[in-house]
C-alpha cells in the first residue's frame, strides 16, 4: 500500500513538473510572440518616421528650387508660407532654429532647420541647412574633373568627380626631386560615404614586380591604363556609388570677389548702385572705391589701430608689395581686410597668431606655422598681372579654428599643402590638423607620404582643363597617400606598413566633412543666386 501511494505521489509530481514547464514554455511563447508584435510596431513606426522626415525634405528640395532669390526679407515671406503646408501634409514638426546660430536673416539667405516626427516613445530628426552657396561647399573632396585616389587614405564624407575617378593601391612620392611609387592600401571610406561619379570609374591592384599602376616617364606619373578595371576597389569599407542627380552650382571666382569687394565698400547686392560697378573689373573697382575704406601701410599699425575705423581696410604699401602677419592677434569683426600683395601668416613666437574677419589677397598666400582662424580668404592674384592666377602654399602649418571656427581658403591658382607634420607617426587620427575648407580653382595634388595631413573640413580642386595637375596625366584632384609610418633615413623614405591595411587609424590622410562651414562663415561665402539644401545625418532620440 505504501509503494502505491509512492508511486502516486511520484506521478503527480512529474505531471506538475510537466504543467508547470508546459506554462512556462506557453508564457515565454506568448511574451515573445508579443515582443516581436511590439518590436514589428516599432520598426514599422520607425520606417514611417523616417519616410515622413524624408519626404518632406524631398518636397522642400523641389519647392525651393523655384525660389528667386532677391532679399532675405521675400524668402522668409516664401518659407513662411511653405513650411506649415508641409508640416500638414507629412505630420511632422519642423522647427526654424536660425537664431540658434547667430545667423543674420536681414542678410543672409542661410536658414537652419530641424525637421522632426515622433514613433513610439522616440523622436527621428534630421538637420537641414538652406543656403545659397556653391556645391562644391557640400563634399568631403572633390573636383569638377577628376578625381584620383593613390594609396591609404580615409575619407569621413561624400566624394565628387565630375569626371572620372581613378583608385588604387600606391601612394606616389617625389624626394631629393626624384619620383618615387610605394605601395600600401586602398583608400577607405565612412559607412555613409557616397563617390558621386558623373563619369566613369577605374581601380588598380598593384604589385611590386609584377604589375605597376604608374609609370615614371617624362617627369611625370603617366597611369599604365591597361592595367586599370572598370570597377572601384576600397580597403575594408567602400562608399556607395551613383550619379549625382543634382545640379552642380559652380563658383565663378572672379565675380565672387567682385561681389566681396563690393560688400566690403558698403555697397549691398542687388542694389541699384552694385549694378552699376559689378560690370567692371577687379583693377577697376579697386581704385573706383579706395576712398571708401581705411588704408593702413603695415600690419603692426593695422594692428594697433584696427579699432579707430568701422570702414573696411586696404592693406598696402609704396615700399613693399609683402606683408607679415606673424604674432599677436587680428580680429576684423565685420570688417573685410583688402591686402595689395602677397600675404604671409605664420607665428614668430611661440603662441599661435589669431585671425577673425574676412580678407580678399590680391596677390599670393603662404600659411606656415601655428594659426588659429575665423575667417574666409579670397587669394585672387595681383592686379598687374591678370593673367597670373593667385597662388596659395601651406607649408609645414597647423591650423585651427579660432573659438572653435574654421577657415574658408579658395584660391583662384594653385593651393599646394605641403611638409604638414612631416614623418609624424603618432597618429592622432580624431584630433585634425587643418581645420577648414581648401578649395583651388585650378588643379591640385597632394603628398600624405611623408606629411601627415588630417583635415576637418573639406578639400576641393575645381580643376582647368587647359593642363594637367602637377606631376600628373590628369586634370583635377590627386591625393597620394600612405597607411603607416614612414622614416627619413640615409637620405630616403622608409616605410613601415601596420599590422593590417585594414586599420584606417594609420591613414597618413584623413579628412572629415565639416557642415558647420555653412552655418559659421556666413558673409564670407562665395554667393550664387541659387538655393540648396544641405541635409544632416538622422538622429533618434
Amino acid at each position: 500500500m505504501n509503494e502505491k501511494g509512492y508511486s502516486l505521489v511520484v506521478t503527480l509530481l512529474i505531471i506538475t513538473i510537466f504543467f508547470i514547464l508546459g506554462l512556462t514554455i506557453l508564457s515565454v511563447a506568448i511574451y515573445q510572440a508579443r515582443f516581436t508584435e511590439v518590436r514589428v510596431e516599432d520598426v514599422e513606426s520607425f520606417h514611417e518616421a523616417t519616410q515622413a522626415i524624408e519626404e518632406t525634405i524631398a518636397e522642400m528640395k523641389v519647392r525651393i528650387d523655384d525660389f528667386e532669390l532677391s532679399t532675405p526679407g521675400k524668402l522668409d515671406m516664401q518659407l513662411g508660407t511653405l513650411i506649415p503646408t508641409l508640416q500638414q501634409r507629412y505630420s511632422v514638426e519642423v522647427k526654424d532654429v536660425t537664431g540658434d546660430y547667430n545667423i543674420n536673416r536681414e542678410k543672409l539667405f542661410t536658414r537652419v532647420y530641424l525637421i522632426s516626427k515622433s514613433h513610439s516613445s522616440k523622436t527621428v530628426e534630421r538637420r537641414v541647412i538652406l543656403t545659397n552657396t556653391p556645391s562644391f561647399l557640400k563634399y568631403a573632396i572633390g573636383s569638377t574633373k577628376d578625381v584620383i585616389l593613390n594609396g591609404g587614405a580615409y575619407i569621413d564624407g561624400n566624394i565628387y568627380a565630375g569626371g572620372n575617378a581613378y583608385v588604387t593601391n600606391v601612394a606616389n612620392y617625389i624626394d631629393n626631386s626624384k619620383k618615387y611609387m610605394e605601395q600600401t592600401s586602398f583608400p577607405t571610406t565612412s559607412k555613409t560615404s557616397v563617390l558621386f561619379v558623373n563619369g566613369s570609374y577605374y581601380s588598380c591592384d598593384h604589385e611590386d614586380g609584377a604589375r605597376t599602376c604608374y609609370n615614371i616617364a617624362d617627369n611625370y606619373f603617366q597611369r599604365m591604363m591597361a592595367n586599370y578595371s572598370n570597377n572601384v576597389h576600397f580597403q575594408s569599407q567602400s562608399p556607395s556609388i551613383q550619379k549625382e542627380r543634382e545640379e552642380f552650382i559652380d563658383v565663378d571666382f572672379e565675380w565672387t570677389v567682385k561681389d566681396k569687394l563690393l560688400n566690403a565698400a558698403g555697397i549691398e547686392t542687388f542694389s541699384q548702385e552694385y549694378e552699376t560697378y559689378i560690370d567692371k573689373s577687379i583693377s577697376q573697382l579697386f581704385h573706383k572705391l579706395q576712398d571708401r575704406f581705411a588704408v593702413f601701410d603695415s600690419v603692426s599699425s593695422l594692428q594697433e589701430n584696427i579699432d579707430s575705423t568701422n570702414q573696411s581696410i586696404i592693406l598696402q604699401s609704396e615700399d613693399s608689395s609683402l606683408f607679415f602677419l606673424e604674432q599677436g592677434e587680428l580680429d576684423l569683426q565685420d570688417k573685410w581686410l583688402i591686402v595689395n600683395g602677397d600675404l604671409f601668416l605664420g607665428n614668430s613666437v611661440n603662441t599661435p597668431t589669431k585671425v577673425r574677419g574676412n580678407i580678399i589677397v590680391l596677390g599670393n598666400l603662404t600659411i606656415s606655422g601655428d594659426i588659429e582662424l575665423d575667417s574666409t580668404i579670397y587669394v585672387f592674384g595681383r592686379l598687374d598681372s591678370p593673367n597670373v592666377p593667385g597662388r596659395t602654399l601651406i607649408y609645414n602649418a597647423n591650423i585651427a579654428g579660432w573659438d572653435d571656427k574654421e577657415v574658408v581658403l579658395l584660391s583662384k591658382g594653385r593651393l599646394e599643402i605641403a611638409r604638414i607634420n612631416e614623418f609624424e607617426n603618432n597618429f592622432s587620427f580624431g584630433q585634425p590638423n587643418l581645420k577648414g575648407y581648401f578649395y583651388t580653382d585650378s588643379n591640385a595634388v597632394l603628398y600624405a607620404v611623408g606629411s601627415y595631413i588630417n583635415i576637418q573640413g573639406g578639400l576641393f580642386a575645381r580643376g582647368n582643363e587647359l593642363e594637367f595637375a602637377p606631376d600628373s596625366d590628369v586634370s583635377g584632384l590627386v591625393i597620394n597617400a600612405y597607411r603607416g609610418a614612414a622614416v627619413k633615413q640615409g637620405g630616403s623614405i622608409s616605410f613601415t606598413p601596420p599590422p593590417s591595411l585594414d586599420q584606417k587609424e594609420e591613414s597618413r590622410f584623413v579628412i572629415r566633412h565639416d557642415k558647420s562651414v555653412f552655418i559659421n562663415r556666413g558673409e564670407g561665402l562665395p554667393f550664387v543666386k541659387k538655393l540648396s539644401l544641405i541635409v544632416d545625418k538622422l538622429i533618434v532620440k
